[in-house]
């Protein structure tokens, strides 16, 4: 997508012109208001600290604006995988400070201290939604030229929103949580 004029930025993407949304027996096309309800249904329902909820609503605001530039849908993507990575950086450092490390290293730890269950031998790896999530993450990480649809970026948003839950369920409460 071409940078926009400025008489442009709050004209609806052109490729939503022909999503459509339930209504009655029937369709209709989908408004700005459809759109936030499905992002806004797609909340933290766990006990996550003040930062992790913050950067998850940056990547819910962002997904939020992909309706007037589609292209920011990735980018909300990328911000959602970010905040799962803070949530267990707090969870398992106390802090959500850089340290040296991956997000393997982390889920990795995660596995060992039981925050995730282990991998089942033999299992297909895309059957463990922690591991979607590490190749999903690395994929946008490392540079790509994808677009995703919306579809696809609700359930990226949803898998992060399980991930940062199951680190931060209600039972796990740290100082400042945004529950």
């Amino acid at each position: 997508m071409a940078y926009k004029s400025a008489d442009e930025i709050l004209k609806p993407d052109i490729r939503f012109d022909n999503i459509c949304v339930p209504e009655g027996q029937g369709w209709r096309f989908m408004t700005i208001t459809d759109h936030h309800q499905m992002i806004g249904e797609v909340g933290l329902q766990g006990a996550a600290p003040t930062e992790v909820c913050g950067a998850y609503d940056r990547a819910r605001n962002t997904m939020l604006y992909a309706f007037f530039d589609y292209d920011l849908f990735v980018v909300g993507e990328v911000q959602a995988y970010g905040a799962f990575e803070l949530a267990l950086k707090h969870r398992l450092n106390g802090h959500g400070l850089q340290q040296k490390g991956t997000l393997r290293n982390l889920v990795d730890r995660a596995r060992k201290t039981g925050i995730f269950p282990k991998l089942v031998a033999g299992a297909p790896i895309l059957d463990d939604q922690v591991e979607v999530m590490v190749l999903m993450r690395n994929a946008l990480a490392h540079g790509n030229s994808e677009v995703h649809p919306p579809g696809m970026a609700l359930q990226a948003l949803k898998l992060c929103a399980w991930g940062i839950d199951t680190i931060f369920p209600g039972d796990v409460v740290q100082e400042g949580d945004c529950s």
